[in-house]
């Protein structure tokens, strides 16, 4: 009733009120209510669909942000779901789920729009994903495929270029190659604005980037974990991905010793490391997952008198009461470590670096595997170009 009140009060006071004051007073209403004012009005929306109006109930909704997962529940990988966490943790009902072989995987969530890779293998078909405005595009199918030379690792990522206003999916694909060859690499960007992709120079030189992994937001661009063989051994590192330039450099990091499990996550503006010491690996846990600890420690990128003028200086570490290990990161302000709890299932915490403080998080159910992501609802459409791929959903609950 409130809702319908407020929406005949806008109406009758349109031609009064200032554009300013109208567009403040609609940036404050849910996505729901927006919805339905869009119906009853022309006027209403052309500018609730309006670029200006979209960036500015955005910044609103930026404040109140939640967690977007997929989880399943036991060891052989079947009994997938997608949960949203916004005030109360609630199934989501997934697009395109009973045409597809595999159960999706989140390859990134940016701004409302979450990017599934719903091919079987090698990451060869995309959704985007608008779950507020119950919208996805399907795109368009990747360019470098395995024609001429098998696949060996494929990796993934999305981002938004915010110099050039769009959103973009980056696909890195490392070809299989004989026991003497280098491995070839290869790289292709996807423009939400052109709708299309285009294959780019992937200057990362002879390198392998960990399969299964997703790009991680820092800073304007997507970053990996990588390595390459040497003659000094095997050399570790981070490919990162200039979400503007698109262009790639390698980041060097800490000398962990081999088998060491490493998260990359942003931290207030600057590249992080979550790692655990040596001496505190499982590497054979008896929890059922390799590379658990009890000690988690933590390093950023920052500026110093190193030879990029940057280096890693430790942050901080935090002490588990058991062992654990990351399972996402939230906003560049924390990392999210799920607990392994003796006969108790699991338990996940937000823990913050920068003052060792943490606190429980009722994300989902104690669950064998948990992929987490932020997220925030938004009016961004899943076609920034105008195409006509933009399908609606059909009315459902969530």
């Amino acid at each position: 009733m409130r809702s319908k009140r407020r929406l005949r009060e806008l109406m009758a006071n349109k031609g009064t009120l200032p554009q300013e004051t109208l567009t403040d007073i609609l940036s404050r209403l849910p996505i729901k209510s927006l919805t339905r004012f869009q119906s009853v009005s022309k006027p209403f929306s052309a500018l609730i669909n309006s670029p200006a109006f979209i960036s500015a109930h955005l910044r609103r909704s930026s404040r109140h942000s939640s967690f977007f997962f997929r989880h399943f529940n036991n060891p052989s990988g079947s009994n997938f779901s997608f949960f949203l966490n916004n005030n109360q943790i609630g199934d989501v009902e997934v697009p395109l789920l009973g045409c597809l072989i595999r159960f999706p995987k989140i390859v990134g969530s940016c701004n409302g729009l979450v990017c599934l890779d719903i091919s079987s293998c090698y990451a060869r078909a995309f959704v985007l994903w608008n779950i507020a405005r119950k919208q996805y595009s399907c795109l368009p199918s990747p360019r470098i495929s395995d024609s001429r030379r098998a696949f060996w690792m494929v990796s993934t990522g999305f981002g938004f270029d915010r110099k050039k206003n769009d959103y973009k999916v980056v696909r890195i694909v490392s070809f299989g190659c004989e026991k003497d060859e280098s491995p070839v690499v290869m790289a292709e960007v996807f423009s939400w604005r052109t709708f299309c992709w285009r294959v780019i120079e992937a200057s990362i030189g002879a390198c392998a980037i960990h399969e299964g992994q997703n790009g991680v937001v820092v800073n304007g661009g997507l970053h990996w974990l990588g390595n390459s063989a040497g003659k000094s051994g095997i050399q570790k590192f981070i490919v990162s991905f200039d979400l503007d330039t698109e262009e790639f450099r390698k980041i060097p990091i800490p000398d962990f010793p081999a088998g060491i499990c490493v998260k990359i996550m942003g931290f207030k503006g600057s590249l992080a490391l979550a790692f655990y010491p040596a001496k505190e690996v499982d590497v054979h846990s008896r929890h059922g997952r390799p590379g658990v600890a009890d000690w988690i420690e933590f390093c950023v990128w920052d500026e110093c008198d190193g030879a990029d003028g940057k280096c890693w200086t430790k942050l901080n570490s935090i002490q588990l009461t058991t062992v654990g290990y990351p399972v996402g990161v939230a906003n560049e302000t924390g990392l999210i470590i799920k607990k392994l709890m003796e006969g108790q299932g699991a338990q996940f915490i937000l823990f913050d670096p920068s003052n060792q403080y943490y606190r429980g998080m009722h994300i989902c159910d104690a669950s064998y595997s948990c992929d987490v992501h932020s997220y925030v609802e938004s009016l961004v459409p899943v076609s920034g170009g105008g195409h006509d791929q933009v399908i609606e959903e059909e009315p459902s609950e969530v």
